[in-house]
């Protein structure tokens, strides 16, 4: 019966970019608390992407959501972990901060610092910082509609020009392997070149994160200097020797 009913909502979800839980539970004729467990459910098995008020569905193909929807998944757990990881950010630091939605609100955080240089493939992330007055580098290069992130050799050749203390960044999840993948190979490319430049790399994963697997691979978890989660089950991908610093918040 379970099992039916996942299978008929992914079906409506293949008709349509987003369904509402009410739309759901109306079609479905099932309560609304059974159709929000269904949809947890699905994203734990990385069928759909949960956002307010309902889903939408994650395709064999792994494309990346929209920014405006991927915004609003989780938005206050990103929050505080963006709060957590401005923390780490020290006067006069050259920091890189990637196009994730994760990372997005880490320009709120930032105010305080005094003479940091931050260095960003996103578009609306850049905006946010050079509003605040801070000293900021927008990579350039070619423009990744779904993420308004800019990506190619171009913007890989300017990060190479940097070196820089701090790496924050996020990706769509770790595998059950403990390996941080992504559904888009360029900036999992961009990530890569960021990581390879950054003295430290601090990695930024909600709870909905765990568990998930794209197609491409970045790096394993156990190699990121700090990780800022909102869950202890992050442990499960560490040995007790490993020097990753976690903070749970």
């Amino acid at each position: 019966m379970k099992e039916e009913r996942y299978e008929a909502i992914l079906a409506l979800l293949e008709e349509e970019r987003y369904v509402s839980a009410a739309q759901l539970s109306r079609t479905l004729f099932v309560s609304l608390p059974t159709i929000r467990r269904d949809l947890a459910e699905l994203q734990r098995q990385g069928r759909v992407v949960r956002s307010h008020g309902g889903a939408k569905k994650v395709h064999a193909e792994n494309t990346v959501s929209p920014l405006d929807f991927r915004r609003t998944v989780n938005a206050s757990a990103k929050r505080a972990l963006c709060r957590a990881a401005a923390t780490l950010v020290k006067d006069n630091d050259v920091i890189f901060i990637d196009s994730s939605t994760t990372t997005l609100q880490m320009a709120d955080f930032l105010g305080d610092k005094q003479d940091i240089t931050v260095i960003t493939n996103g578009m609306a992330l850049a905006t946010r910082l050079a509003k605040k007055g801070i000293k900021t580098y927008s990579t350039g290069g070619e423009i990744f509609e779904n993420s308004m992130a800019h990506f190619g050799s171009f913007a890989e050749e300017f990060i190479q020009r940097f070196n820089v203390d701090t790496l924050f960044f996020s990706c769509h999840g770790v595998s059950d392997k403990g390996m941080l993948t992504d559904p888009s190979l360029p900036e999992t490319q961009i990530r890569k070149t960021a990581i390879s430049q950054a003295n430290k790399t601090v990695f930024l994963c909600d709870q909905t994160k765990l568990s998930l697997s794209t197609p491409y691979n970045l790096v394993p978890i156990r190699r990121i200097d700090c990780v800022i989660t909102d869950t202890e089950a992050i442990v499960r991908y560490f040995e007790p020797e490993d020097p990753t610093e976690i903070i749970v918040v």
